[in-house]
């Protein structure tokens, strides 16, 4: 994807990594993430006619009501529905190009309601079998990782991860699915970041309490965007 840049990759703690991204463009950062939600091609991975039916029955309705209602070919500025779909998406593909973790379609894609599925936003699968769930949040006017940390606390307390594994197990190794119920599993706070140094903001970050309750888990990936 064109339209970014990523202008931090800092390792906190050996299982916690801090990402920065920065988009060089808006209306190109738009486009390219509608381009990314668009790309269904990852449809075709599957075997079986029954499987790329369904899930591309789901996906057309979603990518319909995103140009529909929330990134227009026109746009040329963030807005509260577009913000959490751009976070999203430069996190996942942030972590896909940095890391090397899996590719998982965004979470809206391959659930069966077109928008607004609870659960998580997206996904992706480390190099050790290791699960993570992703968490974006927009707020226009502040640095938004506390309600990333905050709900995803809530999530994983309310269990939505395994809940969620009905839907992405296609996506998964056995292994990842296996250790997400034993406990082993990881998670991403993808989330608005305005004005501050990163020194600053990762100190700030330090300092959450829902943070240092998932520091807990194998692997936690802070992503900041600049929106």
């Amino acid at each position: 994807m064109n339209g970014y840049t990523i202008i931090d990759n800092i390792k906190i703690e050996n299982h916690i990594r801090f990402i920065r991204i920065n988009p060089t463009n808006i209306e190109l950062t738009l486009k390219e993430v509608f381009s990314s939600l668009a790309n269904l091609s990852w449809i075709n991975d599957f075997d079986k006619d029954y499987v790329r039916q369904s899930f591309q029955t789901r996906a057309d309705v979603t990518v319909k009501y995103i140009s529909d209602n929330i990134i227009r070919s026109s746009d040329n500025t963030i807005t509260s529905d577009s913000g959490e779909y751009v976070i999203s998406e430069l996190a996942r593909k942030s972590i896909i190009s940095e890391l090397n973790y899996s590719d998982i379609p965004l979470g809206e894609l391959i659930k069966e309601q077109k928008s607004g599925n609870p659960g998580f936003d997206f996904y992706s699968e480390n190099n050790i079998n290791i699960l993570l769930f992703g968490e974006a949040k927009y707020i226009a006017d502040r640095n938004a990782y506390g309600s990333a940390f905050k709900q995803i606390v809530r999530f994983e307390n309310e269990k939505r991860d395994i809940a969620d594994l009905q839907d992405i197990d296609k996506f998964c190794s056995e292994d990842s699915l296996s250790n997400v119920v034993n406990g082993n599993k990881g998670f991403i706070a993808a989330f608005a970041s305005k004005t501050i140094t990163t020194e600053k903001l990762i100190e700030n970050i330090i300092a959450n309490a829902d943070f240092n309750s998932l520091k807990a888990f194998n692997e936690l990936i802070c992503v900041a965007v600049n929106i």
